[in-house]
């Protein structure tokens, strides 16, 4: 996985947290973690989708 996606994941999360300030909603700790996590879990099934997809454009050539 690239150091940018981690970056990406990171920085959303906390630019949603930060959103949250502003707008004075009700935040925790433990949010910025469920977001960071979502965040990989997300990306791991779109590699895993990718690394299928390249699997089965090999098989047919």
């Amino acid at each position: 996985m690239k150091i940018g996606i981690w970056l990406g994941i990171i920085i959303s999360a906390f630019l949603s947290y930060a959103v949250a300030i502003f707008y004075e909603q009700p935040i925790h700790w433990y949010l910025l973690i469920l977001l960071i996590v979502t965040g990989l879990f997300i990306n791991t099934i779109i590699i895993i989708l990718k690394l299928q997809d390249d699997h089965t454009e090999g098989e047919s050539n």
